[in-house]
């Protein structure tokens, strides 16, 4: 309890100590009253604005387009994606997501199939009665194995095609919800057998 306590302490110190160095440096420096820059959107997002742009408005539009290609490429704040835009986006991720999820719950349980008729199979035959356990047990592992690597991988550049998808508008936004995606598929394919054992092998 003593080292938690003094781990935090520590933590926290050095926590406070960084920022009062970074205000004192920012200081020195004269840099105090600049602001950090506003983080620009992705180019997959202003290509999206801009078709949206072309498919629903006339020639004044496509003119307002031209003249902001030459601007600084900032966006009114009509000219952007709107939930109705994205909606067909979050419904594929959604269905996609619960698609996976489903999928890797399947193969948990097919692998659980897998172990009861191998059991029942080498079980008839006298000569494999005895190693039917430590025999059903290490294909089974071995076959979850390879089945969570596959997956992991796979699972990986889905996330990352889902993202892309969605249309973030900045690369923080985009980052934020590749993590959250991944994190997802990737916990559920992880832990999935862990939670067969945990709950219902035993019973």
């Amino acid at each position: 309890m003593g080292w938690k306590a003094e781990s935090l302490e520590s933590a926290t110190m050095f926590l406070e100590n960084w920022k009062r160095l970074q205000m004192r440096l920012g200081y020195f420096w004269d840099l105090t009253g600049i602001e950090e820059e506003e983080e620009h959107s992705r180019p997959e997002y202003e290509t999206k604005v801009r078709e949206k742009m072309l498919k629903e408005s006339n020639k004044s539009a496509v003119q307002k387009l031209e003249t902001n290609t030459t601007e600084c490429g900032d966006e009114d704040d009509e000219d952007k994606l709107t939930w109705k835009d994205r909606f067909p986006g979050y419904l594929m991720n959604f269905a996609s997501i619960l698609f996976m999820i489903a999928l890797t719950f399947s193969i948990v349980f097919g692998v659980i199939v897998y172990r009861i008729t191998t059991a029942a199979a080498l079980s008839l035959n006298k000569a494999t009665r005895s190693n039917v356990r430590v025999t059903v047990t290490a294909t089974a592992v071995i076959i979850n194995l390879v089945v969570i690597l596959i997956l992991d991988e796979i699972y990986g550049a889905v996330a990352k095609w889902l993202t892309k998808i969605e249309v973030p508008k900045t690369e923080q936004t985009f980052e934020e919800r590749l993590i959250l995606k991944a994190f997802l598929l990737k916990f559920v394919n992880a832990y999935s057998p862990i939670f067969y054992v945990a709950f219902f092998k035993g019973r």
